[in-house]
Order: structure tokens, then sequence, then C-alpha cells
């Protein structure tokens, strides 16, 4: 009935085409007006992720400086060193050094470790930590700043992480320049992080972190090379006043997902042993990760002073504070430059409210001519926004791989995804408007945005139980956005521009907490995985599309829908022409070399194809799978080519003493190894059934239904020793795989070109196996 429809022309009604109103003027000028202030919100909210001008050497003392912090990368990381390697002997010497110029008496601490986290692959070796203590004056714990010094085996580690250890350092020397604080304050730089956490579970199962409930962590750490550092998991509870004083970029959101991700840092460690801490990084130019040009011409100042100072002003807090106490769960979120936060326990009841007002605006809306049915129908349909967003995401990288297929080697970032990532949000934009015409032909615009509304109520319920750190994001904006369009139905007559406009009302604390969570999971996530900044920007973007109502044609609805998806091909198109490669942004190459001894044969393998300069050539033989003959190579298939021998020594493995047989068929086997001067780490596996091992005395777990086995990084010149126990027929079966970073210098190995480089580690780049099988 007319008397219950919103007034004014419709864009989907053909009369629309040949009509203009005062009402349609009025709603032009609204519609511009909510565009502005949006923008103006967007771009205050984007400005907030900006990183700081890196301060000057000559800053006060008692500052940060990232120049001061930058000045000692060249004793940090000049080469790779990655952990036992000669170059990780000198960065050691190197913070020693540092640290007794500070007035400290550094310690360095020589283990050996073992990891065997549940269904993932166990990881032991000899690390060497330095640590030291600024001491306090009434500690009531401690804080403990950690970086690991580590690199892997194949680059600088510049930014990951020697720009971190020289941010610790500088911290350090700001601290010192006032009085003691008031808990200990410690400095410990971790070996062997990038070969599975081991410099961490070292020092937690040496117990010199103390009681751990007075213990919190602050980790640095770095998955890119530039970027806003933000901290992304705070590690128990009542830690909230630290992370408002040192004002991150931040969000409680980013630990829920950290939470479900097989992601892992040294705060893993403390955590499992019942330390609190914040976990901060920064994460943009992933392209240089793990690569050989994370180097220290890459490294910005900006994310170094950001954060140092994010780092040392926590710190302060922490050292003042009364560490013995704890506090509940948090939400917190970054807005505009600072940092918010309420108790955990408001989460349930905030998005319960936020459902109950959803439920009151459908109620109460039918008497201002709200039709149940319009707004489901809306709702219903907007639901194809879910595989839509799926779709964009999967399908542009698909497309991005097929043209450009080096994109998948190394570890999927790419130097310039921005313009990907506008052109996937131009896709999802052309969807958004065709959707919005079909669903304004069976809906008003305050029915429509009723049912966007009612998806953002749905998240923010869904997330409360599940992701509650994350729940803020739709809750905040559902709320808004429900009571602003109920009070506008309530309040204004049909056909007005407030009511038609109302539930942009949402778009507002949608655009200040959603936007900048988006432009953060871009770079987290990669092209690649962009389904989930897609379906929350869809999210933000539902409700903004009633500022279409005021256009006087459908026809430049179609015409829009269409500009966007001309715009989405065109960018992705030139941009794939444009994007080209140079001595600062190489292109991945990847290759390894097998050496089989026990057959005498010896493999090229790839990730990438015969595409790839230099080493196209050299992968003749298709693909094949190592996974049961090199097993560090990994489950996937790799592109080969047959190889030269190589004069290459495998690694040895010889009985300490004959096996011992025990009862039920058991026998204890002990084995000393042995690998080639220059491996890095050494694999070992077996199919034998292993009831309980230990490898330089650490333990092991057991395996009884699936391969064992596990990598020892930085093994000793002398070697090291293996004991296990076994049930089962025959002899006792291993595979040991030594590995080398480079090629052999005696097998034609090609020169690349000057605008590429090997691969990020650990996706074959530049790699030596040596494989041999022994029975014992």
């Amino acid at each position: 009935m007319t008397s219950q429809l919103e007034a004014g022309p419709s864009i989907a009604d053909p009369e629309s085409d040949r009509t203009s109103t005062g009402g349609s003027a009025r709603q032009r000028v609204a519609a511009l007006v909510v565009l502005i202030a949006l923008a103006l919100v967007g771009v205050a909210a984007t400005l907030s992720l900006r990183t700081p001008a890196p301060l000057p050497v000559s800053a006060a003392p008692d500052a940060f400086s990232a120049d001061r912090a930058t000045a000692l990368l060249p004793g940090i990381a000049s080469v790779p060193h990655p952990s036992g390697s000669a170059a990780a002997a000198e960065v050691r010497a190197y913070l020693t050094t540092q640290l007794r110029g500070l007035g400290l008496e550094p310690d360095v601490r020589t283990a050996v470790a073992a990891r065997s986290p549940e269904g993932g692959h166990q990881s032991a070796g000899t690390v060497s930590n330095v640590h030291a203590r600024i001491a306090g004056s009434d500690p009531t714990g401690r804080v403990l700043l950690v970086a690991h010094y580590d690199s892997v085996p194949t680059g600088p580690g510049a930014s990951d992480n020697g720009a971190n250890v020289a941010a610790i350092l500088e911290v350090a020397r700001a601290l010192r320049t006032g009085p003691a604080p008031r808990n200990d304050v410690d400095l410990l730089f971790t070996d062997g992080e990038e070969a599975g956490l081991l410099g961490a579970q070292a020092f937690v199962d040496s117990g010199a972190a103390g009681d751990p409930a007075r213990v919190v962590v602050v980790n640095l750490e770095a998955r890119g090379v530039s970027g806003p550092a933000v901290m992304f998991q705070m590690a128990g509870t009542g830690l909230t006043p630290a992370v408002r004083a040192a004002d991150p970029v931040t969000t409680s959101f980013a630990a829920a997902v950290y939470q479900v991700l097989p992601n892992d840092t040294d705060l893993t460690v403390f955590d499992e042993a019942g330390m609190r801490g914040l976990n901060f990084a920064y994460i943009e130019g992933s392209a240089h990760y793990h690569a050989p040009h994370d180097d220290i011409a890459h490294v910005s100042g900006g994310s170094v002073q950001d954060m140092g100072s994010s780092v040392l002003a926590a710190t302060r807090d922490l050292a003042a504070a009364d560490l013995s106490a704890t506090g509940g769960d948090s939400t917190y979120f970054s807005l505009f430059g600072a940092v918010v936060s309420y108790p955990g326990w408001l989460v349930l009841p905030l998005a319960a409210l936020t459902l109950v007002a959803y439920v009151l605006l459908l109620v109460t809306g039918r008497r201002q001519g709200l039709r149940l049915g319009g707004v489901g129908r809306a709702a219903g349909t907007f639901a194809i926004m879910v595989p839509g967003a799926l779709l964009i995401g999967v399908g542009v990288w698909l497309l991005l791989t097929r043209l450009r297929p080096e994109f998948t080697v190394g570890l999927g970032g790419i130097y310039q995804p921005a313009p990907y990532a506008l052109a996937e949000v131009a896709l999802l934009l052309a969807v958004l408007v065709a959707w919005y015409r079909l669903a304004r032909r069976k809906a008003t615009p305050s029915e429509v945005a009723a049912g966007v509304l009612g998806w953002l109520t749905l998240f923010a319920v869904v997330f409360a139980v599940l992701l509650p750190g994350g729940a803020y994001l739709f809750t905040w904006p559902a709320l808004i956005g429900v009571v602003a369009l109920a009070a506008a139905l309530r309040f204004t007559d049909a056909g007005s521009p407030v009511r038609t406009l109302a539930g942009c009302a949402a778009a507002v604390p949608g655009m200040a907490l959603l936007l900048p969570v988006v432009l953060l999971l871009v770079p987290a996530l990669g092209i690649g995985l962009s389904a989930v900044p897609l379906l929350f920007a869809a999210l933000l973007a539902g409700v903004l599309l009633a500022v279409l109502e005021p256009l006087p044609s459908r026809r430049l609805l179609t015409a829009a829908t269409l500009a966007l998806a001309v715009g989405a091909a065109a960018t992705v198109g030139v941009s794939v022409v444009a994007d080209g490669y140079s001595p600062a942004k190489p292109r991945p190459v990847s290759l390894g070399y097998v050496l089989e001894t026990d057959s005498g044969t010896a493999t090229w393998v790839s990730v990438g194809g015969q595409d790839q300069p230099g080493v196209g050539p050299l992968l003749t033989a298709g693909q094949i799978s190592l996974a049961d003959r090199v097993p560090p190579i990994g489950q996937e298939p790799v592109n080969s080519g047959p190889a030269p021998l190589a004069t290459l020594a495998p690694p040895e493995v010889s009985p300490v003493a004959p096996p011992t047989d025990e009862s039920d068929g058991v026998r204890s086997v002990r084995v000393k190894i042995q690998v080639p001067a220059g491996a890095y780490a050494v694999d070992v596996y077996t199919d034998t059934t292993i009831l309980s091992a230990t490898v330089a005395g650490a333990p092991l777990a057991a395996a009884t239904d699936t391969q064992w086995g596990f990598r020892y990084s930085a093994p000793p010149a002398e070697g090291f020793e293996l004991t296990v126990r076994t049930r089962g027929p025959g002899p006792l079966r291993l595979r040991v795989v030594s590995s080398t970073a480079g090629l052999p210098s005696d097998v034609g190995a090609p020169t690349l070109p000057a605008d590429a480089a090997w691969s990020s580690w650990p996706v074959i780049p530049a790699q030596t196996f040596v494989v041999r099988t022994v029975e014992l």
C-alpha cells in the first residue's frame, strides 16, 4: 500500500527515469553530506595507520631514536646468520659488547632445546641466548623484552629480526638515562627462533625467568619490512594499561585471529609457560620476508620508530606497575590514533543489546511502513556476498597466478599488492551495486538497510560467542545503525532524506573500526586470502548503498556497475604489465639440489616453473613427489630435472652402543649423528614405531601410527646423540637429510640475473639436501 511505503522516486522504478522532485534534490544534498562525512572518517582512520618520522640521533636522550637504532644494524644484520653459524657468533659478540657499553652484565647461555608441538613438526637444536638485566629498585616481578637475533639461512634478516634487536638495545639505552625502574627489566636476545622457537624454549626450561605469574613478556617481531607496529596479541590479562600507554595500532580481533592461525612467535613458548605478554610486529612489505633482500636497505625507519616508541612506552608502564596484579579479559582497539578498551564481560551483553534493538526495530518499524517481507528479501539476497567475496578473492588470485606464475614462488608476498586489492574492491562494489538494484525492486531503502543491519547484528552475536575480541567490529556499527534507523522511522516522514539515508549511520563507526582492520588484513593475509577483508568490506559498503538513491536514472546505476567491473579488469591488466622487477624488487626464483647417496642420483627441484630465469632449462623431468624420500621438502609435488653428481659428504650415523633388547619386542637404539661442515640442520625420519626418544638429552614425542621425525638445527661439529626405544619387526631404518644453504659449486648451478633473487626461505631457496638411509 502506498501509505506504507516511502515516497519519492525509486532507482528501480522505470518512471523514475523521467521524474524529478524536490525530495530527490534534498536526497542528493543529504547523500553528498553523508559521503563527505564518511570520507573524512575514512581518511582519519587511514592516516592513523601511518608510521611516524624517524627521530634523529640528536633526539632527547630519554626518547627512542630510530636513527640511533638503525645505526647498530651493520653489526647485527649485514649477512645471513642462522643459528649455529660463525656469523651468528659474531652477532652474539657484538650484542654483548653493546650491552656492556650500556653498563649491563650480559651472559650467554648455551643449551640444547627441543619442542614437540601437538600436530606439528618436532624441532631440536643447540642455541645460545644473550641475556642481561636492568635491576629494579623494588621489583614486584620483571618485564622481559624479547627479540630473536638469528636469521634464516638465506637472508640477512635486517627486519626479521635485526631491526627489533637494535630497537631493544635503543630502548635499554633510553631506560638507562633515568632512575632505576621499580621492576626488573630483562633483555633477552633469543637464538633459534627460525628453527622452531628453540631459544625461547631453552630460556623457559632453564627457569631463569623466575615466577611465571610475575613475568610480562614484550616480544618484537616482523613479517615484512614496513608498516605500523601492530600490537597483535595479548597473552594473559591485565595488560591493557600498558597497551594504552604504548598507544600502538592494535585490535583484539587480531589476537582472536592469531589464536586460530598456525603461526607462532617466541611469545608462544612464554604463553605456554604461564607468562603474560604483548606481541608487536610490522607486516607490510612481506615480499621481502625471509628473502635475501630482507637487508638494511629495505628497513623502514618509520616502522622502527613506531616499534621502538611503542615498546619503550609499554615497558616504562610495566616497569612501574604492580606485576602481581592481574585483571580480566578486555576488548581493545585503535580509534583515530588512540587505544580504546572496555572489559571483556561487556561483549556478550552488548551483542545481546544489539540483537534486542534489532528485533524491536523490526517490530516497531512495521507501524512506520517497514515490511518484514522486504527486510527478509534484502537480508536473504545479501547472503550472496559471502560466496561472492570468496569467489572474487580466489578468482583474482587464480587469475594473477595464471598471468604471473612467479607470484606462487615464495611465501605469497607481492611487491605492489595495492592495485590488485583495489581491483578486488571494485569488483566487490560492482556486485554490491547490482545487488542493490535488484533488492530495491522489492524493498524500500529502509528495508534494504535493515536487511544489511541484520547481517551486522548476526556477525556481532556470532563473534561475541566465538571470537569475542572481534565482536566490537560489528556490534557498534549494528547498534548505532539500528538505533539511527529506528529513530528515523519514528520521527521523520516517509520520503525524508533522513529516513532514506538513516541506515548509513552504521557506516560511521564501521568506517572508523572496520576500515583499519581491512587495511591491516590485506598485508597480513595477502591477496591469496583476501576473501576475509573483502567480506568485511562488503558489510561496510552494504550499509552505504542508500547514497545511490538520489541517482536520477537507473541507467546511471547500470553504468556505474559496468564502470566498476571494467575498472577492476583494467587495473589488473595494467598492474600485471607494469609491475616489473628490479634489483630492489627482484623476481623470486626457487631451486634446490637433492643428492641421494643410497641410489647415487641427483635431482634439481623447484616450486617454480620453467619460466624462471636461469632455472627453467634445468627442470625437464616434470613434477615429482619427494615427501617420502626427502621429507624436508614437504608434501607438495615439485618440478624437477636430472642434475650432475656433486662431491658432497653425507650425514654420518654411527652406533654409540649395541642395540638393547627389552621385553615385548622393544629395542633401545643409541646412535651418534654428524653432518657435513656448513650444514645448518639435519632431519631424521623413520616409519618404525617410536615409543620414546631423546636427542642430546632433550626428550622428543613418541609416534606409534605415523611417520616419526625431527629437525636438529645448529648441529655441533662433534655431532649429537639420539636414543630411541622402538617396537616392530626388522631393523630400525633411519632416513637422514642434511640441509645446507647454497648450491654445490661443481654442478653448473645457474647465476641469476640482477632483477632476480632466490625465493623466501624455506621455499627451496638455493638449498642443498644430501640424503642417506641407514639400518640399525
